[in-house]
């Protein structure tokens, strides 16, 4: 792969800034070694099954969710500028939020996708099949099935984030301070620490 001068050939005298730049990208690329992937069927049938599921958005929420609870419990309980009471806490308060927002927010997002994937179904017969397929864009939308695929994840995907506003506050947030007063009861070092309770602080 060569990389094509702006103006004149790279090799050309003087010294000029867009040479410079384009002389470093091409000595980068002819470092990298020149590689292929072998790829048989069974693998792009793979590859495939993997794009379909990272690309819906209860999938998506579980791989935030557990992308959180490997990092953010091991920062919270390493921050060495509190004390050890208030490690551990807070620690216990990550955890819940983590398992509290991954948990409904899989539930509604799945919802979501699961009554979009109904109403935007291009060859459904019921009344409500193809509620939510634009008529401008209803052509294209079938015989594109990528194109479709896309549209539905962005619809369901706007939608559970007009449901979460409520979620958050009325399912989220009180399962929270229960799940962290239930671990702080777990991990308690003395009895007088397990009678504190949760208090969210956003």
């Amino acid at each position: 792969m060569k990389i094509q001068p702006e103006a004149n050939n790279i090799a050309m005298s003087g010294w000029s800034w867009s040479s410079f730049k384009n002389s470093i990208k091409q000595r980068v690329i002819d470092a990298v070694p020149v590689s292929t992937i072998k790829d048989g069927t069974k693998r792009v049938e793979k590859w495939k099954y993997f794009d379909e599921k990272m690309s819906k958005p209860a999938e998506n929420r579980f791989i935030m969710g557990a992308t959180a609870m490997v990092t953010q419990p091991v920062i919270d309980y390493n921050n060495h500028k509190v004390d050890q009471e208030t490690r551990r806490v807070s620690r216990n308060r990550t955890i819940a939020k983590i398992l509290a927002g991954t948990g409904v927010g899989m539930i509604v997002r799945g919802s979501c996708y699961s009554l979009v994937k109904k109403m935007t179904d291009v060859n459904g017969k019921s009344k409500y099949s193809q509620a939510l397929l634009p008529t401008e864009f209803l052509k294209d939308l079938t015989k594109d099935a990528k194109l479709l695929k896309n549209y539905r994840s962005a619809l369901s995907t706007a939608v559970a984030i007009l449901a979460m506003c409520f979620t958050n506050f009325a399912i989220d947030a009180p399962l929270t301070v229960y799940l962290t007063n239930k671990f702080n009861d777990k991990t308690a070092s003395n009895p007088a620490d397990s009678k504190k309770k949760a208090v969210l602080n956003g």
